[in-house]
């Protein structure tokens, strides 16, 4: 019962990325991957980092983490507030970083590893029921 439930569960979760789509996209830069990911590299404002300041890796890194968890704290009450509470995780703990000042962020669902769920479905699962569904015409027809 509690595969069914997450698969339900996941089914909600898409259903709700896929109507907020614009929104997110506009207020956040959020895009969604064929695997209902959403995703967003966050480039951080030039001004903390312009010629006045002469920056070590260390700080650079301090106030991007400042940066990164108040951008993650209004996209999570956002999330929240459309129906997604508990039903979405963060799937790099440690904000991946991309070059000296972006940072990719990927959101994903939470109970089922949606790659992994689209894998199974696409690559796998589709294929074979293919498969069994043409060889049992074939034998239908030759008998």
């Amino acid at each position: 019962m509690g595969i069914i439930k997450d698969i339900g569960l996941y089914y909600d979760y898409k259903k709700i990325i896929r109507k907020n789509k614009s929104e997110l996209q506009s207020k956040f830069k959020i895009k969604i991957d064929n695997a209902d990911r959403m995703y967003t590299v966050l480039n951080l404002p030039p001004k903390f980092f312009e010629e006045p300041y002469n920056l070590r890796k260390s700080d650079i890194d301090v106030i991007s983490n400042d940066l990164i968890k108040e951008y993650t704290e209004k996209l999570s009450e956002y999330l929240n507030s459309i129906g997604l509470m508990e039903m979405y995780t963060f799937y790099n703990d440690d904000t991946k970083k991309i070059d000296k000042y972006s940072y990719l962020l990927v959101i994903g669902f939470k109970q089922v590893n949606s790659v992994e769920y689209n894998t199974l479905l696409y690559r796998r699962l589709i294929p074979v029921l293919l498969v069994i569904g043409i060889l049992g015409l074939s034998l239908l027809i030759l008998l």
